[in-house]
């Protein structure tokens, strides 16, 4: 690992499968540049966070019940992503306003 920049990068990736992967793949190449990196994430298809000892996850609730999380979102993806949206909009914004409080880094959103 290389030497912290000073510099923070917060991901929030789609929970949805083909999301995740390529934004954990992105982190660890800013992490190898220098960056700290927390990955914002709901329950829902949430990421391993034991497989990235060297990230900080913070789960935001999704707001979904237990028979939308076991059902197959592929069936409606459109009304499935735009439930997500409402749901995580005021949790998302209150823990980006918490972390942004709390971090001596500058912050980097993607």
């Amino acid at each position: 690992m290389e030497k912290s920049n000073g510099e923070r990068v917060i991901l929030f990736p789609t929970p949805l499968q083909g999301c995740i992967n390529p934004m954990l793949q992105l982190a660890n190449i800013l992490h190898s540049r220098g960056f700290s990196i927390t990955v914002i994430h709901m329950r829902f298809n949430a990421p391993k966070a034991s497989a990235h000892p060297l990230f900080t996850f913070v789960q935001i609730p999704d707001g979904l019940s237990e028979t939308q999380i076991n059902d197959d979102p592929t069936s409606d993806v459109m009304s499935f992503v735009a439930q997500i949206n409402i749901n995580a909009e005021s949790p998302f914004r209150d823990c980006l306003q918490k972390l942004m409080l709390q971090e001596s880094e500058r912050v980097n959103i993607i």
